[in-house]
């Protein structure tokens, strides 16, 4: 993808997308998502903190057993289990919400 192209899909301008690629400014969280969003991918991918591509979105359910999700959870050190316990309020409340 053009990076004209991407800048008009995430509604900012070529220079902002160009010094957002360049490590010159850093997208807010909004734009970050726009961002992934357009590209088919997370924003922990963007951001280095996975290497997969697309690990979830295309991938089959029975991948997701509750019983898969918690034995990964269980071998999560603290502070991981803390972030995955605010990532699923925050998905809890904005489920709720709509």
């Amino acid at each position: 993808m053009k990076q004209k192209d991407l800048a008009d899909a995430v509604g900012v301008t070529k220079a902002t997308m160009s010094k957002y690629e360049n490590n010159i400014n850093i997208p807010n969280a909004d734009i970050l998502c726009r961002i992934a969003e357009v590209l088919d991918t997370s924003t922990d991918y963007l951001v280095g903190r996975t290497s997969h591509l697309r690990p979830y979105k295309n991938s089959d359910l029975s991948e997701f057993s509750t019983e898969k999700l918690f034995d990964m959870i269980l071998k999560l050190n603290k502070e991981n289990k803390i972030r995955i316990f605010e990532r699923v309020m925050t998905l809890w409340e904005e489920q709720d919400n709509t």
